[in-house]
C-alpha cells in the first residue's frame, strides 16, 4: 500500500512506482516519492481499454472465496488483448488463493482458474512469463527451466506455460504440460516489438552485468515492460535496473 502517490490515478491504471523503505506489515507500506500512470492506450477496434477490462475483472473477483476473509486482497498478475476475438485475458489471485483467468470481451464474460502448486505457493500450476534464455522463463519474481518448452519460444517471447510440480533448485526447474507463445504483436508505429525490445535489453543487461567466474552465476529477472507510443520507447525492467529501448 503507497500513501503519498502524486499523480493522478484510478483503479485499473497500471503505475509505475519509485519508493524507499517498506514497512513491514501485511499488505507492506511504502511513500510513493514518484508515480507515473503507463497504462497503454486502448488497442484498435477493442470494446474495452486495459483499465476498463480490470475494473470489470475486479468486480467479479469480489464473488472469489477465500479461505481467510482478513488476508483477502486481489492482485491481477495478467493481462492480455486477443485482438481476433476482442478479448481481455485478465488473470487475478486472491492472497494465498487460487489464480483466476477472466475474458472480458463484447460478447460477456467466461472464467476459469489454476491451481497452486503443492510444493510452495509462490510456484502457481500456470504462469505467463518471459523467455531469457533456452527454457529459461522468468516469472515477473522468479525462474523456472522446463522441459519440453514450446519449441517456437525464443528469447524475449511471452510465454503461457502450465506445469507440474516445481523442484527446488537454481533455477527451479519443472515438466511443461503444456506451453504456448502469446507474444504481443507490434504496436502501431512501434519500431520494436516487445519481444525485439526484451531482446535488445537482455543483451545490454548482460553486458553492464557480468559476473566474474568465481562469482555464481545471477539470471536476469524479467519484472515488467511497457511501451510508451508518444515516445517510441520500450521501457523494461530486469532486476532493479529500467532500461529504455
Amino acid at each position: 500500500m503507497f500513501s503519498n502517490i502524486p499523480v493522478a490515478h484510478g483503479v485499473g491504471d497500471r503505475l509505475r512506482i519509485h519508493y524507499r523503505d517498506v514497512l513491514d506489515s501485511f499488505p507492506s507500506q511504502a511513500d510513493g516519492s514518484q508515480a507515473t500512470v503507463v497504462s497503454s492506450p486502448k488497442p484498435d477496434g477493442a470494446t474495452y481499454s486495459e483499465k476498463e477490462a480490470i475494473q470489470q475483472a475486479l468486480e467479479l473477483a469480489r464473488a472469489f472465496p477465500s479461505s481467510d476473509a482478513m488476508s483477502a486482497y486481489p492482485f491481477v498478475t495478467y493481462t492480455h488483448y486477443v485482438k481476433e476475438a476482442d478479448v481481455w485475458e485478465i488473470t487475478i489471485q486472491i492472497y494465498g488463493e487460487e489464480e483466476h483467468l477472466i475474458e472480458i470481451g463484447s460478447n460477456g464474460v467466461s472464467m476459469d482458474h489454476c491451481e497452486h502448486s503443492s510444493l510452495t505457493d509462490y510456484s502457481p500450476a500456470c504462469f505467463t512469463g518471459y523467455v531469457i534464455e533456452n527454457r529459461l522463463i522468468s516469472t515477473e519474481n522468479d525462474l523456472i527451466t522446463f522441459t519440453n518448452l514450446i519449441r517456437s519460444a525464443e528469447i524475449g517471447d511471452c510465454v503461457s506455460v502450465e506445469h507440474t510440480d516445481v523442484k527446488e533448485s537454481y533455477p527451479a526447474s519443472a515438466t511443461a504440460v503444456s506451453s504456448k507463445v502469446v507474444s504481443p504483436p507490434k504496436p502501431d508505429g512501434a519500431t520494436y516489438s516487445e519481444k525485439e525490445a526484451i531482446q535488445q535489453a537482455l543483451l545490454y543487461y548482460n553486458e553492464q552485468n557480468r559476473q566474474p567466474e568465481s562469482d555464481p552465476v545471477a539470471f536476469p529477472v524479467i519484472h515488467f515492460s511497457t511501451y510508451h507510443d508518444e515516445t517510441d520507447t520500450w521501457i523494461i525492467t530486469i532486476n532493479d535496473v529500467d532500461i529504455e529501448i
